[in-house]
């Protein structure tokens, strides 16, 4: 895009580690759909950029054996599966609906 630069090192960072506290944000005010694309959209960047096990594992956090959870990561677990299921399994059966409604253009 013309004038627009991409975001990179530590502005990148900034923005992925502000993400955990917009997802609790959203899971206070019961914005589930909002609170499951913070997450999303964590998980799907910092494994597109490789990111390593020791930044998975703080942002995610660590399971043992049988999945147990070792270590809570920035998104609590329990409130991960709730923001999961509020806004997939009660909200649309249980399947997840790709097909998304285009953005709406800011009026500002």
């Amino acid at each position: 895009m013309p004038g627009k630069e991409l975001l990179s090192g530590k502005a990148l960072l900034d923005k992925l580690y502000d993400q955990p506290e917009l997802f609790k944000y959203y899971m206070r005010n019961k914005r589930w759909a909002e609170a499951k694309s913070r997450y999303d959209t964590t998980r799907d960047v910092l494994l597109f950029l490789q990111a390593d096990e020791e930044m998975l594992n703080e942002f995610f956090g660590e399971r043992g054996e049988r999945g147990v959870i070792l270590r809570e990561g920035l998104f609590p677990e329990d409130e991960v599966q709730k923001a999961f299921y509020e806004a997939v399994v009660k909200r649309d059966g249980g399947y997840e609906n790709k097909n998304y409604e285009p953005l709406q253009k800011n009026s500002a």
